[in-house]
């Protein structure tokens, strides 16, 4: 029997459940879909266009080095695989498993389709912990770890030749594209360099990893910057954290040891946030809770561009943007305070934000951008409201200011006592540093604490706009269809809401 394998994002060989029994069952079909459309959509961005085609060139030389080389289409998936089952005897469709966006899921509800119009069998695998059609977050840790610690798959051996499948340029010509430019080549991540970056990871960076990972300057280097390959599956995330365990326990540095159980323990994170958009692809559009549409309606265009554009006046807010601009990464604190400045100092609708800043990751995973951007935006009701202080913020991650000085040049030769709060500078100190606010740096584009006190008082003003019943429901519904608990919720959640704290216990 012919398969077609279809190749989404998994662009890997190793661990890749698809492949391996489809090459067990006979002749294989390995497909990559390139898919106009999908790149028009509002998250996607010509950063991650260009790491894609190029972790799927990589695929197609792993593939050709097996014996059949993958075959490369362009079009939308359904009359792409309707061509192909006239040109081949294909006699099922495998592939796994996608949590993507609202786009992926119509296409895939498409394919479905097809495929039953066709009577062509389409089996999909799982590809992370994530499970399909969950009845309840009971016990899902436990069950994620069964998956994760279960064998990898091996490669095939070999792939019969089927068909040339030559590479093409011109399939990959670049759309037309106005939202956001390619990252700086010298200082961008590339498909190619994932095994180089996996082994300094296990060999040196890693052993800073716990103590650096918020700090500014040092997450870069110390973070295990894995997360572009795992977003598009080049590595899978059972084969991440069973190599980790392997390096924890075989290292001899104790620090290096803490550092990898501390990296180890946030991977197990990776799926629990997945599982959020696959339980409730709305997410990506609507607020958790639903108490909370509607309460940031009102949108400042100038303040927005600002923010977007790495000209808000506050320094470490506005170096993480430029940072996150150039490079297509930023470590985890400071995509939160990116966030959180924007929801509350700024006051701007999480919509917006969430699609800015998906089109600068280059590391954009849908599961784990969604809910993370509802959580930093306080729209989940069951997360507390994280108005970090950037200046505070500024001090204790970036205290020497080697972070801003690199991404705000224009702030360089301020000394430390100014560079954290220019705002303050007199015209006098203006003149001396050779710093003109509003000209050479922008002043702040609010005040801080009156920000600050009036985005609480709009929270206040909100919540007192339904009863404290109401809220408690919508936080109970919450948390009984994404909290991940470690005993069975309560059959009747309204009935029992002074027991809710004691009875779940939460992994948050």
């Amino acid at each position: 029997m012919l398969t077609l394998v279809w190749f989404k994002r998994d662009l890997r060989i190793e661990d890749h459940e698809p492949l391996f029994e489809a090459a067990r069952q006979g002749a294989v079909l390995p497909l990559y879909i390139l898919e106009p459309d999908y790149w028009q959509q509002p998250d996607t961005s010509l950063r991650q266009w260009q790491f894609t085609k190029d972790a799927v060139q990589l695929l197609h030389q792993q593939l050709a080095a097996l014996g059949q080389p993958l075959l490369v289409r362009r079009g939308p998936a359904t009359r792409v695989l309707r061509e192909l089952m006239r040109e081949f005897p294909v006699g099922q469709i495998v592939s796994h498993q996608e949590t993507g966006n609202l786009w992926t899921y119509q296409r895939d509800q498409a394919v479905a389709r097809l495929c039953r119009e066709l009577a062509l069998p389409w089996r999909q695998y799982r590809q992370h912990a994530v499970q399909r059609k969950l009845a309840d977050r009971d016990q899902w840790f436990a069950q994620a770890d069964a998956f994760l610690k279960s064998p990898t798959i091996s490669v095939p051996q070999s792939l019969p030749w089927l068909a040339d499948a030559p590479w093409h340029e011109g399939l990959w010509q670049t759309p037309q594209r106005r939202e956001l430019a390619l990252c700086q080549p010298e200082l961008c991540q590339h498909a190619s360099g994932l095994q180089p970056t996996l082994q300094s990871f296990w060999q040196s960076r890693s052993q800073w990893y716990q103590r650096d990972i918020s700090m500014a300057a040092k997450a870069a280097n110390s973070c295990s910057r894995l997360s572009p390959h795992l977003a598009l599956g080049q590595l899978s995330l059972r084969q991440l954290q069973q190599q980790t365990y392997v390096q924890m326990k075989q290292t001899p540095d104790s620090r290096q040891q803490q550092a990898l159980a501390a990296f180890f323990s946030r991977l197990r994170w990776h799926c629990h946030f997945i599982q959020k958009l696959e339980d409730e692809p709305q997410i990506e559009f609507m607020p958790m809770n639903p108490l909370y549409q509607g309460m940031r309606d009102q949108f400042e265009p100038a303040l927005f561009q600002a923010w977007q554009r790495g000209q808000t006046g506050y320094p470490l807010i506005d170096a993480a943007m430029r940072c996150l601009l150039a490079t297509g990464w930023l470590h985890f604190r400071g995509r939160a305070m990116l966030v959180a400045f924007a929801s509350y100092q700024l006051w701007l609708d999480w919509r917006p934000v969430a699609l800015h800043l998906a089109r600068c990751f280059t590391d954009y995973e849908p599961g784990i951008h969604y809910p993370q951007i509802q959580m930093q935006a306080g729209t989940t009701s069951i997360n507390p409201n994280r108005m970090y202080n950037p200046l505070k913020q500024s001090l204790h991650k970036d205290p020497d200011g080697h972070f801003i000085r690199r991404w705000c040049p224009e702030l360089a030769h301020l000394p430390n006592e100014w560079l954290h709060q220019p705002w303050l500078l007199s015209q006098t100190l203006q003149q001396q540093f050779g710093l003109r606010l509003g000209l050479d740096y922008p002043a702040p584009v609010v005040q801080l604490q009156q920000a600050t006190r009036l985005a609480r008082s709009r929270l206040s003003q909100w919540h007192a706009r339904f009863d404290k019943q109401q809220w408690q429901q919508g936080r109970e519904e919450v948390r009984e269809r994404h909290a991940s608990r470690k005993r069975p919720a309560p059959v009747s959640m309204s009935a029992k809401r002074g027991a809710v704290a004691s009875q779940l216990a939460l992994d948050l």
